[in-house]
């Protein structure tokens, strides 16, 4: 880069020395020289609040260059985390993020970052050896990360990252679904070890850091973080715990993460549509818990099916009072998950007040139970569909 920058100056000033004489056809060409040296130097394009510069050579044959396009990739992600997390930029009187795009001809995808501090102004520079080829996804940490510098946000990496994906609501919901699928298969980490030694993570593993973020945008910790690096103080993960849960003890900080998550299963995330979560949560509750059904029937177990309860509910009280039970609870289950899924809803609970109620008419109960079992197999196969 420096040498690259030699060469243009040096060229430069060749022209200027060129120029000097009192011959006037030498002087004319030397100014020619001297207009083809500024034109090949490097332009800049700005943002309206002089935030973000851009720094491109023009591309031959293209008016636009990469100047606009990268502007404008730079200001999208910078308004959506300013909007998203309330995070405005404090007014500059230079740019606190410079981005580079080199004139390479190359397929080099790299992104290359670094800061400076001068008289307590820190700013950013990027490079982008190969504009045409630099990956998308590395550059979009690295505004973001360059942006939250600015703003006094000294961020680890993957809490930058967590941040960038909370901008899409959709992508922010697909986390809580994730976590929330990792944790009912007993697969989620300790969750103190997600505050401090989770790892910059793409792909689906970068959904654990939204899901952390998620939390600190509830808890309204951003603000907290910005007057902790604005005192001079470091990043603590063990600290984002302790914000996070309340708790100081990592048992009960690993406790309240359930609680919460507890809380997420029966939540409404896509309202009029039912998820594939959902869809889980839903067939978990198609169960009844009869009081001591595993003592009576020796199954081992303390539910059984909707299948089973027809053959029992005849012989066995607490099988039609566990049924009565289910059948106010089982709508509240597909509140808001779209008329699919209400309907589902509504025929299990017709089923399940005829079970409560007549416990002598079982071929009434096994025409209602057919009908709930084929329009949730209806749904089910409507959401595979999809996926």
């Amino acid at each position: 880069m420096r040498t690259y920058l030699t060469a243009i100056f040096l060229t430069c000033a060749a022209c200027a020395l060129a120029a000097v004489g009192s011959d006037d056809d030498d002087a004319s060409r030397a100014h020619i020289d001297i207009k083809a040296a500024v034109a090949r130097l490097p332009r800049s394009t700005s943002s309206s609040d002089g935030l973000v510069r851009v720094v491109a050579t023009d591309v031959p044959g293209d008016e636009i260059g990469f100047r606009a396009p990268i502007l404008n990739f730079a200001m999208r992600e910078i308004r959506a985390i300013a909007k998203t997390y309330n995070i405005n930029a404090p007014s500059v009187k230079e740019p606190a993020i410079v981005i580079y795009a080199m004139d390479g001809h190359t397929n080099d995808t790299r992104v290359v970052s670094r800061a400076r501090r001068r008289k307590d102004i820190v700013s950013t520079r990027i490079w982008l050896p190969s504009p045409g080829f630099s990956d998308l996804e590395l550059l979009r940490v690295a505004v973001a990360t360059a942006y939250l510098r600015a703003c006094s946000l000294d961020f680890p990496e993957w809490v930058v990252q967590g941040l960038m994906r909370g901008t899409s609501i959709d992508v922010e919901h697909e986390d809580v679904r994730f976590v929330l699928k990792l944790w009912s298969e007993s697969r989620l980490p300790f969750f103190p070890a997600l505050c401090t030694d989770l790892r910059a993570a793409r792909g689906k593993g970068g959904a654990l850091a939204g899901f952390i973020v998620s939390w600190m945008k509830e808890k309204k910790t951003i603000d907290v973080w910005r007057k902790r690096f604005a005192a001079g103080e470091k990043w603590d993960g063990k600290r984002l715990a302790e914000d996070l849960t309340g708790e100081s003890d990592p048992i009960w900080q690993d406790r309240a993460c359930d609680e919460r998550l507890v809380r997420l299963t029966n939540s409404v995330l896509s309202p009029g549509r039912a998820s594939e979560w959902d869809l889980t949560v839903f067939a978990s509750r198609l169960l009844l818990y009869p009081p001591f059904f595993d003592k009576i029937y020796g199954a081992n177990r303390t539910y059984c099916t909707f299948d089973e309860a027809v053959a029992l509910a005849e012989r066995n009280p607490g099988v039609r009072q566990s049924a009565f039970r289910k059948a106010r609870e089982v709508p509240l289950y597909a509140i808001g998950r779209g008329d699919d899924m209400a309907a589902v809803a509504f025929a299990y609970r017709d089923f399940l007040l005829a079970l409560s109620q007549d416990e002598t008419d079982a071929e009434r109960q096994k025409a209602l139970l057919e009908k709930a079992q084929e329009l949730w197999r209806k749904v089910c196969g409507e959401q595979k569909a999809e996926n």
